[in-house]
C-alpha cells in the first residue's frame, strides 16, 4: 500500500401605513417609527414532491442565516464568515422559525407537509425541526438536487450534556458535496468533515470534498472519483488515532482502485468537531 505523508496545511418590507398626509420626518421620528426592510417569505408550496419542499426548505434556512449574528458569528469562529462560500453552496440556519412558514397544523394542508417533512427529515416525530440550533450544509449534485443535509450545532459544548452536536437527514448518506472539483483536477483533498472541506474551500484550495465522518467514505464518493478519473486522492483525516485508522483503511480502498492515495498532516490536535 501506497500511504506517503504530505507536510502541508492548509491553515415588505413592513411598511409603516401612511397617514392620509405623508407624516413629516420629525412626526416619524417622535412616534418611533420604522420603515423594515425584512421580506415576508411565502408559506411553502403545499402537494410540492419531496425535492421541491426539500429545497424550499434549504432556501428558507439560506436567507435565515444571513439574517442571524450568532449564526455569523458562529461561522466567523470558524472563519467560514465568507459571502462567496455561503451563496455558493447555499449554507443555512436552522432556528425553529420553520413553523411560521407552515399551513397551521389542524388542517389538512398543515398535517399533510408535516407528515412529509418528517418523511424527508427536516421535522422529527415530535414536530421540532431537526437540524435546530444547527448551520445547515446540503449536498448537492451538479444539477442543483439535494441528495444530503449536513447539520453542526453552534453552540457546541453549551449544549446539554449528549446532544448530538452532527446531524445528517434520516437513511443512508448519498451524493458527493461538491462535485464540480472532480471535473477541474484529477487531484483530490479528502476530509473527513464538512467544515474541514469548507476551511480548504475558502484558503483556495478549491479540489476538496468530504466523507461523512471518519466512516462515512461511501460507495457514491468512490463511483465519483472513478467516474472523473481522479488519479491522486490527499487525505485530510484528523492525526487523532481514528482519524489515522480510518486513513488507513480510505488510502487501501484507493489504492485497491487504482487511485494514489497521500496524506496531509494537519498539526496534532486540530479540528474542534
Amino acid at each position: 500500500m501506497r500511504l506517503l505523508f504530505y507536510r502541508k496545511l492548509v491553515t415588505e418590507a413592513k411598511t409603516v401605513v401612511a397617514p392620509a398626509h405623508p407624516a413629516p420626518a420629525t412626526y416619524r421620528s417622535s412616534m418611533n417609527i420604522k420603515r423594515s426592510t425584512k421580506k415576508v417569505l411565502p408559506p411553502l408550496a403545499a402537494q410540492a414532491d419531496d425535492q421541491k419542499l426539500l429545497q424550499q426548505v434549504i432556501d428558507y434556512y439560506h436567507q435565515t442565516l444571513k439574517q442571524s449574528s450568532g449564526a455569523l458569528d458562529y461561522l466567523a469562529s470558524r472563519g467560514l464568515k465568507s459571502a462567496e462560500l455561503i451563496d455558493t453552496f447555499k449554507l443555512g440556519y436552522a432556528n425553529r422559525t420553520l413553523a411560521y412558514r407552515l399551513p397551521e397544523k389542524q388542517y389538512k394542508a398543515g398535517k399533510e407537509i408535516r407528515t412529509q417533512l418528517q418523511n424527508i427529515g427536516l421535522l422529527r416525530k415530535s414536530g421540532h425541526e431537526h437540524f435546530n440550533g444547527s448551520i445547515v450544509v446540503p449536498v448537492m449534485d451538479e444539477n442543483g438536487l439535494i441528495t444530503e443535509a449536513y447539520g453542526r450545532k453552534i453552540l457546541g459544548s453549551r449544549l446539554r450534556k449528549g446532544t448530538p452536536q452532527h446531524l445528517y437527514l434520516s437513511g443512508p448518506h448519498v451524493g458527493v458535496w461538491n462535485p464540480q472539483c472532480l471535473k477541474a483536477s484529477d487531484e483530490i483533498i479528502v476530509c473527513e468533515a464538512l467544515i474541514d472541506a469548507m476551511t480548504f474551500w475558502v484558503h483556495g484550495f478549491r479540489n476538496v470534498t468530504s466523507s461523512y465522518g471518519t466512516q462515512g467514505f461511501t460507495d457514491d464518493h468512490l463511483a465519483a472519483f472513478k467516474q472523473h478519473d481522479i488519479k491522486r486522492a490527499l487525505i485530510a483525516y484528523d492525526r487523532d488515532e481514528t482519524g489515522n485508522t480510518a486513513a488507513e483503511v480510505l488510502a487501501t480502498l484507493l489504492n485497491k482502485n487504482g487511485i494514489d492515495a497521500f496524506r496531509i498532516l494537519l498539526p496534532k490536535g486540530y479540528g474542534r468537531k
